[in-house]
């Protein structure tokens, strides 16, 4: 009857958080304590304020069981199973300043924090439960300060272990709305986080149209994630995955819609220079993906900055899904012309970046074989791009590919320094030998060819057997 009225609850709030306010230097505030005799606690109104007397974190309700009254008076608050209504979680940057509110908050539980002796800041729960959380992320350092923020936030952990600095526990369920729009069903993991790095292991992240299943790590020093994508160091593998590209066009909006993929992947590098090793994807479209990727400035601004080099020990598809699978990056990079050449499968290394591609790559079509060692430039139009290298032609169906139903089969390895890739706009300097040509019924070989080729004309020399 006692520990039920007002006023002694609200002397048990300031009483539990003093203790730990006095030792470690923060501003924790508890409205209402109330004590049942069964050992059970139900805290009302938890603020805990930032170094610039902002919510950190709120709490409307928390209801759990105090294992241990001795361990509380020693600042190590053990606990039962734990019930947490109306969370509010802020994670912010200040401006001018490099550390977050969280940061600067956990900093007082360091080892190296002055105080008397080693830090001996203990909090446990064998079981916690949010309902309706808000999780908000944002540095006022940036243009746009909201970086993250998720409502509708249903949790629950196992095993909850805040030992000092470091977080460990088992999320069995994670749910949530992203404010541009995704919603996460569920996400499970077994959860660490330290001063230098944080570990999603055993990690299942399931969306309306998407699961990721594998295990992801975040390495970084703490004043490295004010600069997160260019700084802090990502390892992940994911096998037996499925994604949504629709839902990928959110964070990265780069792919076609409407188109799912299956994948497996290892993943290193920064969010700014991510490397897929072992990569091997396959999408609903019927294009089949195997080899190493290197994604370069795929989150800054700048539209010029983005790069992709490519190790391709498979990539089957044709123009149409290929293009429509990565629009913007694949889209304007591949010349209309080979949407004649049917199906087609590469293998090959390839750098593509805004202004240039750079490709040596083998292709084997519908039409026949070819291998190309070509630089482009002045790619905005990629169908009036310049180019220089050499082509290499195995019994090709050239005459599909110009429109020409007199011309046939070609075998050839010819060097290529001009522009244009259609028969209206082909502007080139070629020499080199034609193995074998079928024109008109007719099989001319052993060619050597040097001159201007443009304007449905050559002009130049063909020297002939």
């Amino acid at each position: 009857m006692i520990l039920g009225i007002p006023a002694v609850q609200t002397k048990l709030g300031k009483y539990a958080t003093k203790k730990v306010n006095e030792e470690f230097k923060t501003d924790i505030n508890i409205a209402k304590v109330g004590l049942q005799l069964n050992g059970d606690i139900e805290l009302k109104n938890i603020f805990i304020k930032d170094h610039k007397k902002d919510t950190l974190i709120s709490i409307g309700e928390l209801n759990s069981s105090i294992v241990s009254f001795k361990n509380l008076y020693d600042g190590k608050l053990n606990f039962g199973d734990i019930d947490i209504q109306d969370l509010v979680f802020n994670l912010k940057t200040y401006e001018g300043e490099e550390d977050t509110n969280l940061d600067v908050f956990v900093e007082k539980f360091e080892d190296d924090n002055p105080r008397e002796g080693p830090s001996k800041f203990l909090f446990s729960s064998s079981d916690i439960s949010i309902e309706d959380g808000v999780f908000r992320l944002t540095d006022d350092n940036i243009e746009t300060p909201k970086i993250l923020e998720f409502t509708q936030l249903n949790v629950n952990t196992t095993n909850f272990l805040i030992s000092g600095p470091d977080v460990s526990c088992r999320i069995n369920k994670l749910g949530f709305k992203d404010s541009r729009g995704i919603v996460v069903d569920n996400l499970m993991a077994n959860f660490e986080y330290t001063l230098d790095h944080m570990n999603f292991g055993n990690l299942d992240i399931k969306t309306k149209n998407s699961e990721l299943k594998g295990d992801l790590r975040f390495d970084y020093l703490r004043e490295d994630l004010k600069d997160f994508t260019d700084k802090v160091n990502v390892t992940a593998s994911f096998k037996d995955s499925q994604i949504s590209l629709t839902e990928l066009n959110v964070f990265f909006n780069e792919f076609g819609v409407n188109q799912k993929a299956s994948f497996n992947a290892d993943l290193s590098g920064t969010l700014n220079k991510l490397a897929a090793s072992n990569l091997n994807v396959s999408t609903s479209r019927n294009t089949r993906i195997i080899g190493d990727i290197t994604f370069e400035n795929v989150f800054r601004k700048e539209d010029d900055s983005f790069a992709l080099e490519g190790k391709f020990k498979n990539l089957s598809s044709n123009y149409n899904d290929l293009t429509a699978l990565l629009p913007r990056i694949l889209g304007n990079a591949i010349p209309t012309v080979l949407s004649k050449v049917g199906n087609f499968r590469i293998n090959g290394t390839s750098r593509i970046t805004a202004k240039q591609i750079n490709a040596d790559i083998a292709i084997n079509t519908d039409l026949g074989d070819l291998k190309s060692n070509l630089e482009l430039t002045e790619i905005d139009d990629i169908d009036e791009a310049n180019y220089i290298g050499n082509v290499v032609f195995d019994q090709f169906d050239i005459g599909q590919l110009i429109d020409d139903p007199k011309a046939k089969y070609v075998s050839a390895n010819v060097d290529v320094d001009g522009k244009g890739f259609t028969i209206d706009n082909l502007r080139t300097d070629i020499k080199g030998d034609v193995y074998s040509l079928d024109y008109n019924d007719y099989t001319y070989e052993g060619i050597v060819i040097s001159g201007d080729l443009g304007n449905k004309v050559f002009n130049g020399r063909l020297i002939t057997e």
